[in-house]
């Protein structure tokens, strides 16, 4: 995507300004880790995993994992620009891509990464535009392809805010707030696997971090903004 210097500046002084922004706010706020030790073994260290979560929470996941240097997929929109932008701020590696555009060499690139052993990658599965709560097959391919386990990963807050207006509905936790942070078993997709079997993997997915985002939401009393309720 070609930008303007002007637009380049602009997204650079915003990615600057919500990185400091967010240093500030979360910095507030307290942690609580549900599987320490599966985090500290798959996401923090251990042989190369893919992070698999939901839209809706990766701007405090940006921030918080950004220190481990994940490779992370970003779309090519400018609205993924800005998100890029901040990401690498916080220390993740992004490469650009999405189910409609770019998707397959950002895919490359991440599979590369990952059979060097240089770390993690991750994505949302229900980006770049939806529908939320929806996986898409690109990190399951990426999964099949290296060998790489999916590790499921979800977040919530005792109080956050909800940014209405999106079509994920962004989650943001507000300061001084405890975030509960769940993590799934390591989730492998055999190479072997057909497109119908991908498919019924897929769906697997898709319940898993579903059911996980319901129990971390269980935990801090709040309430999912499902598409049909």
């Amino acid at each position: 995507m070609a930008l303007s210097r002007p637009k380049r500046y602009k997204i650079a002084l915003a990615g600057n300004l919500a990185y400091g922004l967010s240093k500030l706010w979360f910095s507030t706020c307290r942690i609580r880790i549900l599987q320490p030790d599966l985090h500290q073994k798959c996401l923090t260290g251990g042989p190369p995993s893919i992070g698999a979560t939901w839209h809706r929470g990766a701007i405090f996941y940006c921030y918080f994992y950004g220190p481990v240097h994940p490779m992370v997929m970003f779309s090519q929109s400018e609205d993924g620009e800005y998100l890029a932008r901040f990401a690498q701020k916080c220390g993740t590696i992004p490469v650009r891509g999405s189910s409609s555009r770019g998707g397959g060499q950002a895919l490359r690139r991440m599979a590369h990464f990952l059979r060097q052993g240089k770390g993690h990658c991750s994505t949302v599965l229900d980006g770049p535009q939806g529908p939320r709560f929806k996986a898409k097959k690109g990190l399951l391919l990426l999964a099949k392809l290296t060998g790489a386990p999916l590790i499921p990963t979800m977040w919530s807050a005792s109080r956050v805010i909800t940014l209405e207006s999106t079509w994920d509905k962004t989650i943001i936790p507000r300061p001084f707030s405890e975030i509960v942070i769940g993590h799934g078993q390591p989730y492998y997709i055999p190479r072997d696997c057909s497109d119908d079997q991908l498919e019924d993997y897929r769906l697997e997915v898709e319940n898993l971090l579903n059911n996980l985002m319901r129990e971390v939401d269980g935990l801090c009393g709040y309430r999912t903004r499902w598409i049909n309720p």
